[in-house]
Formats: structure tokens, C-alpha cells, sequence
């Protein structure tokens, strides 16, 4: 079975250093490390009963771009036939991503039934999210938290929502708690019943906005105090010509923008731009530029509302 893991999320355009390959004998104990978790999960009893064997195969990587690389083993049937599939699931596989640290391999993922592993890099730098993707069009993210990769993201349906573990739901920390743990946060929270709607918020210069990539639509939530008094909730900055996906940074994103003038009708512009990485978009286009005591538009220019930066509240 192909095995492919996608490059293009994985690295930030500029790498300190080329990791060295790990030898042989350090790949062979990371893969040992996951046969012997396919022994004790049954999956090797499984796959054994169907007439075959296990497959592994093992790449090297360096997600987080610290000079070190890690190892990404799959796991699948050697041969397809007598039911062999339903042991791994309808992907036929499984993904384990492990780390060696003080002389000893650690798994830092064991994806069951995953197709392939898609890694986000952070802002804050450090291990990278991680997407697994599978059947379907959602699929769940984790991230790394002091030792540990956990769910950050879950699927309802098609719908990407932040999982119960990630208490930025309603708090706006960055920090997962562990089971018994409290986490204390120095910023209001907000009402639980906009716990699930936090997955879309963004901020931009300061106002919270609501991106809505499935309606094209990005809309002031909470405009900062500086620009209250002309821009209110509900109103809508952006208008795409089309959805978009949010994880799709190669798409070009077109569209209406807006600037607003107290006292004046918004002044619409045409953007264009890019997802860098799900959680920030940037849109630009020569911005209207208002007679000093008018409403009139008297030309465009590449000046302050030219550039449009927003960033999830999740990153």
C-alpha cells in the first residue's frame, strides 16, 4: 500500500539545519517500539489470521525543525485479501509518529485508521499540530502540550469544533489542563452557549471578526473601542466571490472588502490573497482613499487598509 505523507504543511519556508538521518539500528528500535503496540492491540493477531503479515514502512522527518529528526512508521497489511481490511479500517492502515529523547524512543502519536499525517506549523514555533486525515472531509487536529499530543480539534459531521479538552473554547488560554487540573485565566470567559462558535473567531488590528469561509463572509463580532462608534457588530468587512477552504493555502481568495468612515457609506475595494496555514488569513488591494471633508473615493493606494491580517483566537 502507497504511503504518502503531505510536504507541503509541513515545514515553515526556512529550515535552520538538515537533520542527519538516524542509522539503521536507531529505525529499527523506533519500529520495534510499534510492532510491539500492534502485538499487544491485536492488530498483528488480526492481520495474521488473514494469511499475512504486517508491513512496516519508515520515513524520517524533522517536524519542528530543531535539527533533529523524527520517525513516521505505517503500518499496514503486506497483502489485500481474507477480510484483511476491516483490522485497520477503511484507510488500511495505521500512523505513528515517535521522538527519541535521552537515548530512548517515544510515540508521540499512534493514529489508528489514518491515511496520512498533515503537520501544521505553529506560530510559537516548537512540535507542530497534527492533522489526520482519513475517510470523510473533517478530520481532527491534536497539539502538543507539555509532554503530550492531545485533542485540540474534533469533527461533528463536516463541522471542525474545538474539542471539550481545549478550555480556549471559552477562557482563551493556551494551555490544556490535565484531568483534576484548573487552569487560571486573568481574561473574562465568555458564555458557554459561544463555546462552539469560538472556532471562527479571529482578531484583526484588535476587533474580534467572524470568518465564515463556507458563506465567503467575514463579519465584526466586537469592533475595538477606537473604531465603535462607526463600525457596529454585524457588520460585514468581507464578501469572497466563492468559499473557500480554510486549509487550502495554495487557493486564491478574491473578493469585496470594505473601509468605513463615520457618517459615510462603506467604501468596497477588491482583495485578494491566501490561508497561511488554517489559522491566518491575509487578504490585500489598493484601498479607497476619501476626500479629507467628503465621503467622496478620490483613488486607491497601497496604505494602511490595503492589508487585511487576521489570526485565530486558537494559535
Amino acid at each position: 500500500m502507497k504511503f504518502i505523507f503531505a510536504a507541503s504543511a509541513v515545514f515553515a519556508t526556512t529550515l535552520p539545519a538538515v537533520a542527519a538521518d538516524w542509522p539503521q539500528t536507531d529505525v529499527d528500535a523506533a519500529v520495534q517500539i510499534v510492532t510491539t503496540r500492534e502485538k499487544e492491540s491485536g492488530i498483528a493477531e488480526c492481520v495474521t489470521s488473514a494469511d499475512t503479515t504486517v508491513a512496516y514502512i519508515a520515513t524520517q522527518r524533522d517536524i519542528d525543525a530543531d535539527g533533529v529528526n523524527e520517525v513516521l512508521v505505517s503500518s499496514s497489511p503486506a497483502k489485500l485479501g481474507n477480510g484483511v481490511t476491516s483490522c485497520y479500517g477503511m484507510t488500511g492502515q495505521s500512523v505513528f509518529l515517535l521522538t527519541k529523547t535521552g537515548g530512548n524512543w517515544t510515540m508521540l502519536i499512534a493514529a489508528d485508521n489514518t491515511q496520512e499525517l498533515i503537520f501544521h506549523p505553529r506560530e510559537t514555533g516548537g512540535l507542530p499540530d497534527v492533522e489526520m486525515t482519513g475517510p470523510g472531509f473533517c478530520f481532527p487536529i491534536h497539539r502538543y502540550d507539555r509532554g503530550e499530543y492531545r485533542p485540540w480539534k474534533v469533527c461533528d459531521g463536516n463541522q471542525q469544533l474545538f474539542a471539550d479538552a481545549a478550555p480556549w473554547i471559552t477562557d482563551k488560554s493556551s494551555v490544556a489542563p490535565r484531568d483534576g487540573e484548573t487552569t487560571q485565566v486573568e481574561t473574562a470567559s465568555f458564555e458557554a452557549g459561544n463555546a462552539v462558535d469560538m472556532r471562527s473567531l479571529f482578531d484583526h488590528n484588535g476587533s474580534d471578526v467572524r470568518i465564515d469561509p463556507g458563506a465567503g463572509t467575514i463579519i465584526y463580532e466586537k469592533p475595538k473601542a477606537k473604531i465603535a462608534g462607526t463600525v457596529k457588530a454585524g457588520t460585514l468587512l468581507f464578501k469572497a466571490s466563492a468559499s473557500w477552504d480554510p486549509y487550502d493555502d495554495r487557493a486564491t481568495i478574491k473578493g469585496t472588502a470594505y473601509v468605513f468612515k463615520k457618517g459615510c457609506e462603506p467604501a468596497p475595494y477588491e482583495v485578494a490573497g491566501r490561508q497561511e496555514g488554517w489559522h491566518t488569513l491575509v487578504l490585500k488591494g489598493a484601498a479607497p482613499v476619501r476626500a479629507k471633508n467628503s465621503c467622496a473615493v478620490v483613488g486607491y493606494k497601497m496604505n494602511g487598509n490595503a492589508t487585511l491580517k487576521f489570526v485565530s483566537w486558537g494559535d
